[in-house]
């Protein structure tokens, strides 16, 4: 795709010109954001609207806790943080797993890994799989997903439903652009995403339309002179790296709200996994299902400005997005799935927003389910036996399975009331409680419940090419 020159030089403006120009960014989206003030009977009434889109950006490897809405201390994400104050975030999110396939298989079908079964490179999801997309083109929405990471690509399934399914082509990059994850070796920027983007709204932005965008800056550490804020260890280069996409999206967004697309658009901004810097002996992703790993963001920005942001506590999962968008727009799939619509949740807390009473925080709203990450260690590795690692979290625990060699077990638990980084492994001390969390994690690995699609792992074959392109991206491959 091709954008419209004056674009184009924008972003490349934004990559060349210095930390001043990051804050002119966030200025002109927050004072040309033109939404109306909304409240909880527009929340509802989106499923009467027949002019709403939905942006789905997804930012590969985004740990909620290094974003200031999140109570970061760092100025990294000034954009996600005015869409959070003007829209819904949930402070309490998990991913279906630490490792992006597995994740967005769980992700857009609304199933835990278990029911996928996409836990190991070769896995992919079938035709007969239901995903998003498909119910988006069905209800007359234009559809499309650009993406940068090899694990989401057509052969694996995920672009089932989507017009269009591409991976832009890498353009050169200012020089002032570092990469600094020496595992990475992908080409081009978000920035690349960003330009097929406006091309895309060039084209179809007077339609309904559906547009994933998956972001792989954050996954690679890429930033630059401007967004160079916080330090050059590898901890502050992916905060730099956090900032430099939160520009991109700032650039992006402020584009929707000068054409008005913001205001008939659902922002949805969330991720596939975190990451671990050190903090129990591991760096990286895809290797556990510890809180660093697994714990992500997830914010949804209306075509309308709420009078405060609303944060809610209630865990909340990665199979429940679809279902609460879904509910948002008055669609439906009919299908089963495990996860659940979060829409009583927003729209109790924006009830207690407008008349605080302790007493209607409770109205119509489900306690929150057990939630489930889970990663086969040996996912890379096909010769192998399965070495699951499942974290089952209910209220503040989290319970860690790992079953290895020989079916040895391993468990640690914690407890973030009062542990918030969940450090402290309290298997000793709270034995019932490790017992009762150690049945659900045998419970979910023998689950025998098939998905919807029926029974059945589907596996692909991957040539070389295909292969080195995964290789890119850092993982140790057969």
């Amino acid at each position: 795709m091709k954008t419209d020159s004056r674009y184009r030089w924008a972003w490349i403006a934004l990559s060349l010109i210095g930390a001043g120009v990051v804050l002119a960014q966030f200025f002109e989206l927050t004072t040309g954001d033109l939404r109306p003030k909304g409240q909880a009977a527009d929340l509802y009434g989106l499923r009467y609207r027949d002019d709403v889109n939905v942006l789905f950006i997804l930012v590969d490897t985004l740990r909620a806790d290094r974003l200031g809405c999140y109570g970061y201390e760092r100025d990294t994400s000034p954009t996600l943080d005015y869409m959070a104050s003007t829209g819904v975030r949930f402070e309490n999110h998990l991913a279906q797993s630490s490792w992006t396939k597995c994740s967005m298989a769980s992700l857009w079908t609304s199933l835990d890994p278990i029911r996928t079964g996409v836990t190991r490179f070769n896995h992919a999801l079938p035709e007969d799989a239901l995903m998003p997309a498909e119910v988006f083109a069905e209800a007359g929405f234009r559809t499309a997903g650009i993406w940068r990471n090899g694990w989401v690509a057509p052969n694996f399934g995920f672009d089932q439903g989507f017009e269009v399914y591409e991976r832009p082509h890498p353009k050169p990059v200012p020089s002032d652009v570092r990469r600094e994850n020496p595992h990475v070796s992908l080409q081009g920027t978000d920035g690349d995403v960003v330009e097929n983007t406006l091309e895309f709204l060039r084209v179809h932005g007077h339609e309904r339309f559906f547009l994933y965008l998956h972001l792989m800056d954050v996954h690679q550490y890429v930033y630059d002179e401007a967004s160079a804020q916080f330090g050059s260890t590898y901890s502050d280069v992916y905060d730099n790296s956090i900032l430099f996409t939160d520009t991109a999206l700032g650039h992006l967004l402020t584009h929707f709200s000068d054409t008005g697309l913001l205001e008939k658009t659902v922002v949805v901004i969330t991720s596939d996994h975190g990451e671990a810097f050190g903090e129990r002996g591991l760096e990286g992703h895809a290797k556990h299902v510890y809180r660093e790993s697994t714990e992500i963001p997830l914010i949804i920005s209306f075509p309308f400005q709420l009078e405060e942001g609303i944060a809610i506590d209630a865990r909340s999962r990665n199979i429940d997005l679809w279902p609460t968008l879904f509910d948002l727009l008055g669609l439906s799939t009919g299908e089963e799935v495990d996860g659940r619509s979060l829409v009583p949740e927003m729209l109790a807390a924006l009830a207690v927003q407008k008349e605080p009473n302790p007493d209607m925080s409770a109205m119509s709203v489900e306690e929150p389910p057990i939630a489930y990450s889970h990663l086969d260690r040996t996912w890379g590795q096909s010769k192998q036996e399965p070495k699951p690692a499942v974290a089952v979290l209910d209220g503040t625990l989290r319970y860690v399975y790992g079953r290895g060699d020989d079916g040895q077990v391993s468990e640690q638990l914690f407890d973030r009331d009062g542990d918030p980084r969940e450090r402290r492994n309290l298997i000793d001390e709270r034995p019932e409680e490790a017992g009762r969390l150690r049945a659900l994690a045998e419970a979910y690995l023998d689950d025998s419940e098939p998905p919807p699609w029926g029974e059945g792992t589907i596996s692909v074959e991957l040539d070389a090419m295909e292969l080195n392109q995964l290789r890119a991206l850092g993982y140790e491959l057969p």
